[in-house]
């Protein structure tokens, strides 16, 4: 198994956590006719029949068909096409590891363990780097720029940052940079506006709150704010932006401004896999994330609302929902099926000293409990076989519902 720590290779490279529930599936595994086939380490030399174009659909038709009637009968189609291809991929593979660390709730459990410890290591490196200023803001997913002489920057060295706020590098290390900005997928020139880069820094900082608590990741510098500092510059007329102490061996440096965000959305990228311009949250960050474009030579105008509207409400509904693998992971679903299959391995039993007493129905287990709440908690701990035999069908029923989402 390759991959990231906790994670195993996934081969689907377009394949996201495209909203707050679980993974997605991207259009062109299905939509091209291969069938989610390159989701299979070895898929072998599976060769069938794609999906046919609209125009090979009509061509099947009665011709005095409605064009209305001829798209809903395609999009059909399409949809039953789809569904029928991801069930039969499913079935071939479903007692694949690789598949069931993807998909399967059980399995879920260790990868989630695996990825926030990785995680919590990622962060504590991320945050080294920021304090000795060896921190590379750019959208690889390398943490570092610290130079192989071991000369570490100096944190408040002016001669090192451009103005945008990012660290430059001399020599091969700058060209470097300048390459990785140059290829990385750009976005609507909007999102250069003061107005907004304000608005995302505090929706990045939410975000890097939210996601920190729920892998475990706690003191984070990134998440403070010097609020006296932010009341003195505004008093003054200076900025009014969140400010953040970046407290070094031999020097204290404040972020703010873009600088600031840059530094919040490269840690969300590196640490949480979460792609904040790109709109998606993938389990290891790999490639480039999307970057900001000047705004000057474009039409900053051109669906400029529509994009603001688009990154906010994909935010805000992740702040307000789950981690998307815990979610994947139905707790709820199956400790509710588990109390209900449990129910009859819960027995009443009358004591002529002590009345009526509970007891654990499995298999030569003899203990008896005051309440029934007790069994069924004494049943999960000291029985975990047989609620996950009792329980095995809700789970693979999961499963299934997990991947065809």
């Amino acid at each position: 198994m390759g991959g990231r720590l906790g994670y195993p290779d996934e081969r689907p490279r377009g394949r996201y956590i495209g909203r707050v529930g679980g993974y997605q599936s991207g259009p062109s595994d299905w939509d091209s006719g291969r069938g989610g086939y390159i989701d299979a380490p070895n898929a072998g030399g599976a060769q069938r029949e794609g999906l046919m174009s609209y125009k090979q659909f009509i061509q099947e038709l009665e011709d005095d068909i409605l064009p209305a009637e001829a798209e809903r009968r395609y999009q059909e189609y399409r949809t039953e096409y789809i569904s029928t291809q991801k069930r039969t991929f499913f079935d071939a593979h479903k007692d694949e590891e690789w598949l069931k660390e993807k998909y399967h709730p059980t399995n879920l459990l260790a990868v989630i363990e695996r990825r926030n410890e990785l995680a919590r290591k990622m962060a504590k490196d991320f945050l080294l780097d920021l304090q000795s200023g060896t921190l590379d803001l750019g959208p690889g997913v390398s943490g570092s720029s610290a130079n192989k002489s071991g000369q570490t920057g100096d944190l408040n060295s002016d001669d090192e940052a451009d103005a945008n706020g990012k660290r430059r590098r001399h020599g091969r290390g700058a060209a470097k940079e300048s390459d990785l900005l140059s290829a990385a997928p750009k976005v609507h020139p909007v999102s250069s506006e003061s107005r907004r880069i304000q608005i995302d820094i505090e929706q990045a900082q939410a975000l890097v709150r939210k996601l920190d608590s729920e892998k475990g990741i706690e003191d984070n510098t990134l998440c403070r704010v010097d609020n006296d500092r932010m009341s003195r510059d505004k008093s003054h007329g200076g900025s009014s932006g969140p400010v953040i102490i970046i407290r070094g061996l031999t020097s204290v440096k404040g972020l703010e401004g873009i600088e600031l965000l840059d530094t919040l959305i490269t840690y969300l990228w590196r640490v949480h896999g979460l792609d904040y311009y790109g709109l998606i949250e993938v389990s290891e960050a790999k490639g480039l994330r999307h970057v900001r474009t000047d705004g000057k030579s474009s039409d900053v105008t051109s669906n400029g609302a529509e994009w603001e509207k688009k990154l906010d409400v994909r935010w805000q509904e992740r702040l307000k929902g789950q981690d998307p693998l815990e979610t994947m992971t139905a707790k709820e679903k199956i400790d509710a099926a588990a109390v209900e299959a449990l129910d009859p391995y819960v027995r009443k039993i009358r004591d002529e000293k002590y009345g009526w007493k509970y007891g654990c129905g499995a298999k030569g287990c003899t203990k008896l409990f005051h309440a029934s709440e007790f069994v069924q908690k004494h049943l999960k701990l000291k029985h975990p076989e047989l609620v996950m035999e009792l329980t095995s069908k809700v789970r693979e029923d999961l499963y299934f519902q997990n991947y065809m989402k």
